[in-house]
This record gives structure tokens, C-alpha cells and sequence, in this order.
């Protein structure tokens, strides 16, 4: 929030872009689909900004990246929280790669296995202060094996940087490094090439896609519908490989649903609905693909198309301890609050956001959708002169 003049940072960053451009409000708003009444309230701060299509509609409009204008303080800067030493992985992903790695001692592949173990269970479960010493050594570690050993646990170290570096990159991304979490995804990327077998390949691509925010529309994201096409062939081979075919079918509906055609994302999310009630639920699922993870999804998918009422019927369907991550589950609750109070139901959206903080906090503090969401409800709430619990959220996201 601009102390000066109480409005969003997100209306302040559309209305500079906009008179930086040389556009007035109404051709803006032509340009992006949208009424100028719509506009002005954005650029005032009197209705969140809290789509992603919008949010890239306006960024293609204005000529910026959609990172310009949803900036966020980083969670090492934000009010309460712990200090997020970043300098080791920035150092590790900057300075090696899985043909190229760090000079240092390696353990062997099985001790980084079970490291990659618990790596995993720390982003699940939200320890942070244990995930972010392990990530680099990790990283450094399994690059030197994939570089220097050979047969079968050279392909195995392969194996594990795939998901360590997507470890990397939901890290980064909760981090609001975005340009870090790229290159911890082309990290992945080149130990699939070097490991030269196609479900990997996939599922390499499936993090590049999600690295950079869906409102740049990055091509690696717009780009899963047809990867998704193209990998049905291979889907039936193993279960993961039914797993990966699940979620590019999920990245293909946030794709579509960003260029705002909300019945492909449909089509898309129920395609991966019927590979998932296939597979069922399994807590150690790639990405956590099943029936409760593709549920979180749709009910987000429902969002993005302005459909609360859908979105709570397919929260309502998800079994939240099915979902083994405090991840997904802070994402579940991070949706039913946005379709909450899209019905004006704001004490409700509230409690569902400090259901998704105490789950997941790093997730649900640098988000910035839910960032000027929160923004606009503390106004509103100040101005009935209540709203305690929305003050402490705000509070924690830096906005007050």
C-alpha cells in the first residue's frame, strides 16, 4: 500500500505502465477486454487484481513483464519472519551445472538419495530452516556424481537432480527470486537431456513451465497443451509416466486458462480428472498427482474463471489428508478464500487464509494475487473499522 495515497501497489504499478505506454484508460482497457469503469478501480485500489489472465492481458497491453507489476518484498525482507540465506544455492546454480559441476566432494548416490528424501519432505511440510541448508550441497553433490561417475548411478544421480532442482524451484519461487527458480529449472533440464529418457524429459519440462509466473506467460507453460498431446503415447509405460501425463495436462489448463479460455482449461483439468481416478491417491505420487491434488487444481482453474460456486464444489470434494503436503493443503484453503470473497463472504475467505498461512506460510505471504486481495479487504475493513485477524495477515505480508 503507497502510504500517500491508500492505493494497491498492483494499481499503482498498471496505472505508471499505462501513462509510460501513452495509453488513456479507455483504450487500455479496450486493449485488455475490460471496461474503463473496471480499470480505474484497478488502478485505485478499489477491486483486487487477482486473475491471472488479467494480470497478463495487462502486462502484453503495457509492454511490462507481469513481474513488474505484481513485485513483492522477498520473504528475507518481509515483517516476522525468518532471515532466508539464499547465497549458497544462488552460488551453486550460477556457478555449475550437471556437465559442468563444483569442485567439491561428493557423497555417494545412495547417502544423496536419502538427502533428496528429506529434502522433499522439509518443502512438503513447510521446513524451511531445514530445506535451505540442504538444497545446495545436494544440488553441488549430485552434479559432481552425474559428471564423474558412470553406468548406473550416473543415471541415478540424473534421476535425483530432476526433482531436487524442482525442490530448488518452488523454494525460489516462494523466495520471489523468479529469474533463480529458472535457472534451478534449466539445471533440471539438462540432467533429463544428459539422462536422454523421455519421462524424465517430460517431467523436466513440467518444471520449467512453472518456474516463471504463469501471468508472464512463459512459452515453457504455453507451450503444455501440445506437449501433453504429445506425450500420450508414452503415458501408459509406468505409473509415473501416468503421473506426468496428468500434470501437463494440468499445466495445459493454467495455460489456457491465462490466455483466458476457461472451457480448454476445463477440458484440460478434466482429462487429468479421469487419468487421476485412475492412479487414485499415493503419497509419494510425482508432483503429487491423484484424485485430491487434480481436486485443488480444478477448484484454482474455477477462480481464474470468476466461477466461486464450481470452485467450492470441487474444494468441497477434496479430502485434505489425502494431499501429503502442507502445500497443497495451504493451496487448497488459498483457493476456497478467493472464491469466498468473490461472494463478499470476506470472515470466511479470512479464516481460510490463516488455515492456508498456519499450512503454508511462505506459499500464502509472497503470493501476489492474494497480496492485493488482502490489500483491498483491509481497506474495506477499515473502513468498517474491524477486521483484526485480516490485520495480522496483513501485518505478516508487509502491506501494513
Amino acid at each position: 500500500m503507497d502510504a500517500s495515497t491508500g492505493q494497491s501497489s498492483i494499481g499503482l504499478a498498471v496505472r505508471r505502465a499505462r501513462r509510460a505506454k501513452g495509453l488513456k484508460l479507455a483504450q487500455a482497457a479496450n486493449l485488455v477486454g475490460h471496461s474503463e469503469s473496471w480499470l480505474s478501480k484497478v488502478e485505485n485500489g478499489r477491486i483486487p487484481l487477482d486473475k491471472r489472465a488479467d494480470i497478463a492481458a495487462l502486462a502484453q497491453v503495457l509492454g511490462v513483464s507481469a513481474d513488474t507489476l505484481i513485485g513483492q518484498a522477498a520473504p528475507e525482507v518481509q515483517a516476522g519472519r525468518h532471515s532466508w540465506d539464499l547465497t549458497p544455492l544462488r552460488e551453486v546454480l550460477l556457478d555449475a551445472s550437471p556437465d559442468d559441476p563444483p569442485d567439491i566432494p561428493a557423497r555417494p548416490v545412495p547417502v544423496l538419495r536419502s538427502l533428496n528424501e528429506q529434502a522433499d519432505a522439509a518443502l512438503r511440510w513447510s521446513r524451511y530452516d531445514e530445506l535451505l541448508p540442504l538444497l545446495p550441497s545436494l544440488i553441488g553433490e549430485l552434479e559432481v556424481q552425474a559428471a564423474t561417475a558412470g553406468g548406473a548411478p550416473r543415471e541415478e544421480a540424473l534421476r535425483l537432480l530432476v526433482p531436487a532442482t524442482a525442490t530448488a524451484v518452488i523454494t525460489l519461487r516462494y523466495a520471489a527470486q523468479p529469474d533463480l527458480a529458472w535457472v534451478a529449472a534449466e539445471r533440471g533440464r539438462q540432467a533429463a537431456a544428459l539422462l536422454g529418457d523421455p519421462v524424465w524429459e517430460a517431467a523436466a519440462a513440467y518444471e520449467m513451465a512453472h518456474s516463471r509466473s504463469s501471468m508472464n506467460k512463459p512459452r515453457a507453460l504455453m507451450t503444455m497443451p501440445k506437449a501433453a498431446d504429445r506425450f500420450e503415447p508414452l503415458a501408459s509405460q509406468s505409473r509415473m509416466a501416468s503421473e506426468v501425463y496428468g500434470m501437463l495436462h494440468l499445466s495445459a489448463a493454467l495455460a489456457r486458462a491465462v490466455d483466458g479460455d476457461h472451457a480448454g482449461a476445463e477440458e484440460h483439468g478434466a482429462e487429468a480428472a479421469q487419468v487421476a481416478k485412475r492412479l487414485g491417491d499415493e503419497p509419494d505420487a510425482w508432483e503429487l498427482f491423484g484424485v485430491s491434488n487434480v481436486g485443488v487444481w480444478r477448484t484454482s482453474l474455477a477462480v481464474e474463471a470468476g466461477n466461486a460456486e464450481k470452485a467450492l464444489e470441487y474444494a468441497s470434494a477434496v479430502e485434505p489428508r489425502a494431499l501429503a503436503s502442507n502445500n497443497r493443503r495451504g493451496a487448497l484453503a488459498m483457493e476456497q478464500g478467493r472464491a469466498l470473497a468473490m461472494l463478499g463472504k470476506d470472515g470466511g475467505a479470512v479464516a481460510a487464509f490463516r488455515r492456508a498461512e498456519a499450512l503454508s506460510p511462505a506459499q500464502v505471504l509472497s503470493n501476489p494475487m492474494l497480496r492485493d486481495l488482502v490489500r483491498n479487504m483491509l481497506d474495506e475493513a477499515r473502513r468498517k473499522a474491524g477486521g483484526r485477524e485480516l490485520r495480522g495477515l496483513a501485518w505478516r505480508m508487509g502491506l501494513i
